[in-house]
This record gives structure tokens, sequence and C-alpha cells, in this order.
């Protein structure tokens, strides 16, 4: 008789898990670039309700609306009724009454739940210890700390060694130690110490070795995912430090046995004794249900209502007068952004004989800008582009102002009581005044501050001066002409010029708000466009732009001013 032969059970690998892991955690960038990251990013190779479908079950996300919100579209008419008719029997056939039966009046028994923690959960049910309780406060502590870019009193003790160095080194050369007991300090210390030595540790089986570090790190998926970006980009931080994401998890699977070691001493049994056989896999397969068909057809048919809706305002509006465009009193370029949308539609109905343009406001020239006298310099395009160039503000005559209030004297235990009694008072003055007359201060994040508008922009390269922070200090003429040119076809303005052609760029202000990124140019990288609308003027401007222009068939007239 002969055996099949058993399948071996692929081992554990530490670089395939990590890789695994990075493509599920949100890209998630320091709060001084603006990301759009999309959540279901690690989804989009499958077809879009399998996908949904599948990161609703392993992580719980609300991919729809829920089936009485759809009926009650339907009610409100919203949900156009022929159109759902004819849906069903395009996509259902003879079965399309069943299928509308069991939209209009089916009852499903349908809870949102999850895959993701689930096996962590049982240290909680079946050890009553609350690892994150007893592991993120020390965890996030010490990472702020060691992340920080200035704005702590103390600077992290030793950081140049990379994240899980420095704390062996640290642990090395300090009387206290982070952790309570001795054996999670040993494997610190010990350079043998891998992620898959200390899963045999707290999981002891291999099979579910992913499972849990999926659950562990998705415990604070923001914290992984600015950890494994700063990985990969170490340039995204103003203040440089080397961080890898497996150093990030070793130092917490330590965390979690030092706080294991405590309660129980060191001999406890690993988490796989608790494990329902049961169980499934994060990645297992999902069964579709009926539930989840009766929500696809609902949602095709909100969309498709709307798509005909559109259409026939769209057949409705009344076609204003055709301008042809040598006619244009002036040509302006906005940002695609739906605020300066807007803009354009008021600009239009002003004056019909103009012509605005929809582009991504870094107006195709990327860079880093520096201002004058400024320590780092900033991007200003799209977070995916890595640009090469710096342009630089020079022959500003504003000063920065700046507020005793945001001393580092108020540190000091002298000067800290000496301020406090002084000006700590006058602080809580102005806070109560500013409830009945809001004014700006030097903390406030405000667009016009980006840029002095009365300074020049260093932004034509010169071979005596190429090179300044790494990166290459203005662009040539070619470069120049380059992007000029690719964002004049993108648009379609290649001829027909009209005498005055704005660039428009768009910011805001914000006062007390860790995400004000968010309100600037997405496509600046979340700083206002303003440097980006003069380069590109300058830029179009420029005699030799143009002259090249020219022998490309962008012919633009002397008396064309950007």
């Amino acid at each position: 008789m002969v055996k099949d032969p058993v399948t071996p059970r692929p081992r554990f690998s530490e670089d395939q898990v990590l890789h695994h892991l990075k493509h599920y955690l949100p890209s998630q960038a320091p709060l001084k670039d603006f990301i759009h990251h999309n959540t279901l990013h690690a989804f989009q190779g499958e077809f879009f309700d399998k996908a949904i479908r599948k990161a609703s079950a392993i992580f719980g996300y609300k991919v729809s609306l829920s089936l009485e919100e759809y009926r009650k579209l339907f009610s409100e008419h919203r949900i156009d009724s022929e159109l759902l008719i004819s849906l069903l029997y395009r996509e259902k056939g003879e079965n399309a009454s069943y299928w509308k039966n069991a939209m209009l009046n089916g009852k499903f028994d349908f809870k949102l739940s999850q895959r993701i923690g689930n096996i962590r959960s049982l240290w909680k049910s079946s050890y009553r210890i609350d690892l994150d309780l007893a592991v993120q406060p020390v965890l996030f502590r010490i990472l702020c700390s060691y992340l920080d870019q200035g704005i702590a009193i103390r600077h992290f003790p030793i950081s140049q060694s990379g994240f899980l160095d420095s704390l062996r080194e640290m642990e090395k050369n300090t009387m206290v130690s982070i952790f309570k007991t001795s054996r999670a300090r040993k494997l610190l210390l010990s350079e043998e110490t891998t992620i898959e030595s200390l899963l045999k540790i707290l999981v002891g089986e291999e099979s579910w070795y992913e499972q849990y570090l999926f659950d562990q790190q998705f415990a604070h998926p923001g914290w992984s995912g600015l950890v494994s970006f700063v990985e990969h980009k170490p340039e995204s931080l103003l203040d440089t430090k080397k961080i890898r994401l497996k150093g990030l998890i070793i130092f917490e699977l330590l965390l979690e046995i030092d706080a294991l070691d405590h309660k129980y001493g060191p001999i406890w049994a690993p988490l796989v004794h608790h494990i329902p056989e049961t169980q499934p896999k994060l990645f297992d397969d999902i069964d579709p249900k009926e539930i989840h068909e009766v929500l696809r057809l609902w949602q095709l048919a909100y969309e498709w209502s709307y798509f005909d809706q559109v259409l026939a305002g769209i057949k409705h509006i009344r076609a204003h007068a055709e301008v042809r465009p040598d006619q244009s009193s002036f040509q302006a370029l906005f940002c695609i952004d739906d605020r300066e949308c807007s803009l354009r539609r008021y600009v239009e109905q002003l004056d019909v004989e103009s012509r605005t343009f929809g582009t991504a406001g870094f107006f195709n020239v990327e860079f880093y800008f520096k201002p004058e006298g400024g320590k780092f310099h900033t991007k200003v395009c799209p977070d995916p582009v890595t640009p090469k160039y710096l342009v630089k503000e020079i022959n500003s005559n504003s000063t920065r102002t700046t507020d005793v209030h945001f001393t580092k004297h108020s540190h000091s235990f002298l000067w800290g009581w000496l301020i406090s009694q002084t000006i700590g008072f006058w602080s809580a003055l102005r806070l109560a005044l500013n409830i009945f007359r809001p004014s700006a201060g030097p903390a406030t994040s405000a667009s016009f501050k980006h840029m002095d508008a009365a300074a020049d922009l260093y932004f034509e390269f010169d071979e005596s001066n190429p090179q300044e922070d790494g990166l290459q200090l203005g662009f040539k003429v070619e470069e120049m002409a380059d992007r000029v040119e690719g964002l004049l076809k993108s648009i379609g303005l290649t001829f027909n010029f009209a005498p005055l052609v704005y660039v428009v760029g768009h910011g805001s202000t914000s006062v007390n708000n860790t995400h004000y990124a968010g309100y600037d140019c997405g496509a600046c990288s979340g700083r206002p466009g303003s440097v980006n609308a003069r380069v590109l003027s300058k830029m179009a401007n420029h005699r030799g732009v143009r002259k090249l222009l020219a022998h490309r068939g962008i012919d633009i007239p002397e008396s064309t001013v950007f």
C-alpha cells in the first residue's frame, strides 16, 4: 500500500512574514507630510466585492451601508425601483423575483466581526492579563522619546545605533532596567534573540506565529505603520532616526514576556494550549453568505441610480455660449482640489471670456523648499515623488515673530518659577481675551507664512553653486522646459495664450491642530502651493525656456505673462 506523500508544512520565515505584514499596515508617514492612503490597498488585486468582504472579515471594517439603510434609501426613492428590477434581471435572470424579495423583505442574522486580534485576546480571557495595558504605556513612551523631533525637553540618551541597539546599550550601561524581570533583560542583551525564538516562548506553535504578529501590530496600526514607513524612508523625519519594524516587534515581544514573567514567574504555558481547534486562520477563505450578495446588489442599484441622476442633470443644464479660445480675457491654473474647483466656477461665471484649468497643485515642479534662515528643507510635491532639486528663498526682509511663552528657559527650575509667576498670569489673561477677540500668534499655522512674497527664489541652476543639502540647487533650463511642457500639454493649453496666465496655489490657516497638513495642498505634501505657483510662473516666463518650448511646438507670445 502506497501512502500519499505528506505535504510539508511551510516553516515560519521572518523576512516573508515581515514583508507580508508591511503590505497590510497603513502607510503612516509623520504628520509633517500629507499622505492619502488607501486602507484597502492590500486587497487591490481582487474583485471589488470579494476584496471588501475579505477586508471586513479579517479586520472588521464596515465596507457598505447596512441592509436597513439601503431599504430606507429605496423607500425614499433614492434607489430607483425600475432600475433595481432591470439590474436584478441582468444579474440573476429567472431568479430575479427571489432576490428582490430577499432584498426587500429578507431577514438575516448578520453581525460585523473580525479575525484580527482573536488569538491575542486569549491572554485576557484565559490568562487574566491585559497585555496591551501592561505593555503599551512603556512601549509608546520609549518609542515617542526615541523618535522625538526636538519637542521633548530631554533627548533620548543614545539614538545613533538604531532603536534596538540603542536599547541594548542603555540596558548594559545603566543601573535601572527597562524590564521588571531578568529573563527579558537577558534576551534583549543576547545578539542571538530572534522574533521566532520569542514567539516560541509566547505562542509555542509555529503555524500561529504570523497571525500572532498581525494581532500584535494591529493593536496599534498607526505606530507600526509609522515605523515601517520610516524604515524605508528615513528622510521623512527632519531629525532622521534609524528604526526597523523588526526591532519594534522584538522589543514588544520582550515586554510581553516580561509582563507574563512578572505575574506568573518564569514558567507558564504558551498560548497554543488555549487556542480552540475551530479557530480559523487569519487569511483563510471567506465563505460568501446570502447577506453578502444582497448587500452587493443593493450597492450596485444605489450606484446606478446616482449615475442616471447625474446624466439626467447634465442633460438638462443649459449650455453657456461657446467662447472661442482666442477670445480669452485671461487664463488661470488652479489645483484640482475640490475647494479650488468651486473658485474656478465663480471665476468663469464672473467673466465668461476667461478660461480656467485644473491640475495637481504642485504644478509639475517637484522640489524641496528651504526658507531663508530655515534649518530644514521641506517637500512641496506629492509624497511618492522623491525630488532631487532644492529651491531656496533669498533676500527676504521679513522677520519671524517669536513668543516668550515658547522659550526653553521655562524648562529650568529658576527661570521656570520666575516665568510662571510673571508671564504665566499674562498668558491666562490673553487666553481669556482670545475667547472674545481671537488673534493669530506665532504658533498659528498660516499658509502666508510659508514664503515671503517679497523675497526672491533661487530656482535656476548655477554651475558655480551646484548643490546644497545633497540636492541640486535649482533647475537647468532644459529641466524647466520639460516641466512647463509637461504641464501645458496635460491641461491642453498649448496655443492661443491669453495676455495673463494666473497660477493659483492654495493653503489654509490653523491653530493648535496636529492634522493641519490635511488642510493645505495635498499635492504639495500638505503645504501651501504658493512656492510652486511662483516657480512655475518664473519658469514659464524664462526666455530660454520659451525658446526651447517653441522648438517643441508650444509658442508662447512675448506679450503673455505668467
